[in-house]
């Protein structure tokens, strides 16, 4: 998982970065706020965050209320690295937006738990996140479906009548079948569709993923 370290101890910096890489974390490392705001607000930012509370440009107390007021703020899990331990001061921090705080000088077993913890909940965010994007799909599917069915129907069955009047042999007939034709295959659609159970996405273009309805339904 990618971690972002920010602090403006360049000694205490280097050595933070060395124990995450040996952890297998891959480290982005910068020395002020405003250098981890740009990263932050950058493309794909890493999610887990190690924020020092006083550091030049912004501070790392500044930082986690910036960032939650982000989009993507409440999907980034927010660790202040302070020498500050009372009661107040842990509050204060937490009243700020951080998940988490880590005391210095840090112990590195007491670190990586924490670290460990908060990738748990960003998983669990993910999880999350595809259950409610997954529900979205199915109502949103189901309505579509209700909303297609009727019309579609009525389609058809003027479409079957009007064939039934016209020479078999005509081009207008034959302009009729390849309208008929669609129809039932919308109506294919439309029925796999109203029997989604999991929606499964397959490739489209420029990287776009597209519900498979085929592979959805039952």
């Amino acid at each position: 998982m990618k971690v972002l370290i920010a602090d403006d101890d360049s000694s205490f910096l280097v050595t933070m970065e060395k124990q995450l890489s040996r952890w297998e974390y891959e480290v982005t490392a910068v020395s002020n706020g405003l250098e981890a705001w740009d990263v932050m607000t950058g493309d794909d930012p890493p999610r887990l965050i190690l924020l020092d509370w006083m550091m030049p440009g912004i501070s790392g107390t500044d930082l986690c209320q910036k960032v939650r007021d982000l989009d993507h703020g409440q999907l980034m899990y927010l660790i202040l690295l302070t020498g500050r331990d009372s009661k107040e001061d842990v509050v204060t921090g937490l009243e700020s937006g951080a998940n988490d705080y880590v005391t210095k000088p840090w112990v590195a077993d007491e670190l990586k738990a924490r670290l460990q913890a908060g990738m748990r909940i960003l998983r669990l965010q993910d999880r999350l996140v595809e259950a409610e994007r997954d529900r979205v799909a199915l109502q949103t599917a189901g309505a579509a479906a209700h909303e297609i069915s009727q019309p579609l129907f009525v389609m058809l069955g003027n479409v079957e009548m009007a064939m039934e009047e016209m020479d078999e042999n005509s081009d207008l007939w034959k302009s009729m079948q390849t309208v008929r034709d669609a129809g039932v295959r919308i109506n294919k659609i439309v029925r796999q569709m109203q029997t989604m159970r999991q929606p499964v996405t397959k490739a489209y273009v420029d990287g776009v993923e597209i519900i498979d309805f085929e592979e959805s339904s039952e």
